[in-house]
């Protein structure tokens, strides 16, 4: 049987590609709902907030996409699936086919729900002020590559452990445990050197731990709020993402972005590496 076909028979014949699916549908629907209601309260609201609350809700789906993904990768953990797997097909087979399909199902299924937020804003919403595309085009690059890190994140961590969950626990520690600690430590930090009080804007270019989780590859994610920039934005060199202001800048997060596309290929090579000594 082909590969590819027995990959997405494991994800759609079973809870795992529906969830998925269902969870990027609803974090489309809820952010219309959201800004339906926002309206009533306001009398006005700009679909491209739509967008915002759509990229916010979909953190979720993301969390469910690392349990699939990581628990797909751990086929050698069970000797049946170990054995007819690794006995037909290459391992260079296996880890490139699963990392495409899940790579694709990720994107596929995250820019429907985005599209499903942006006609439903502009049907519903305030449509005077336009996305800028340069902008949503820029956007979607950086979250391509940032979902490439994500995949070769989770090969390397799979390839450390056997189980799932184990390595589940360790691509949360990169994503989230790691800049939570890193915001905890920016805190001390301020309040040891007594600037705690400045803007929380300022934080990042006063406090000397703030600049060292700029290369961190996750904060690539602040990125996101470009899929929802407008033109009146692009004119006033700022943009607002759910209340919170930063420069509209090209080279934002670019430290990140530079630590994203080294790590990306190392991290997925020494993944096959590592699957490759491995016994059946």
């Amino acid at each position: 049987m082909n590969l590819w076909r027995m990959e997405l028979i494991h994800l759609f014949r079973s809870w795992r590609g529906w969830t998925l699916s269902g969870i990027y549908l609803l974090a489309s629907l809820i952010s219309l709902f959201v800004g339906f209601f926002i309206e009533r309260a306001n009398g006005s609201f700009p679909y491209s907030q739509a967008i915002d609350w759509y990229i916010t809700f979909s953190i979720v789906g993301t969390l469910v996409f690392i349990g699939i993904v990581v628990s797909s990768l751990a086929f050698d953990g069970n000797r049946d699936s170990s054995i007819f797997l690794r006995t037909r097909f290459s391992m260079k087979q296996i880890l490139l086919t699963k990392a495409t399909v899940y790579f694709l199902l990720s994107v596929t299924l995250y820019l429907t729900g985005f599209l499903i937020a942006l006609l439903g804003g502009l049907i519903l919403f305030d449509i005077s002020d336009h996305l800028s595309f340069k902008w949503v085009l820029w956007g979607l690059l950086l979250y391509l590559i940032k979902e490439l890190f994500y995949i070769a994140l989770m090969l390397f961590t799979s390839s450390i452990f056997r189980g799932p969950v184990i390595s589940v626990l360790l691509t949360l520690a990169v994503i989230l445990g790691f800049p939570l600690i890193g915001s905890t430590l920016i805190s001390l930090e301020l309040l040891m050197r007594g600037l705690i009080e400045i803007p929380f804007a300022d934080w990042e270019t006063t406090s000397y731990v703030a600049k060292a989780l700029l290369w961190w590859p996750t904060a690539l994610e602040d990125t996101q709020g470009f899929l929802g920039v407008t033109n009146s934005e692009v004119s006033s060199g700022y943009i607002s993402f759910l209340g919170v202001s930063y420069p509209l800048d090209a080279h934002f997060r670019q430290d990140a972005l530079i630590t994203t596309i080294v790590s990306t290929p190392i991290l997925a090579f020494l993944a096959w590496l590592r699957f490759s000594k491995r016994e059946i």
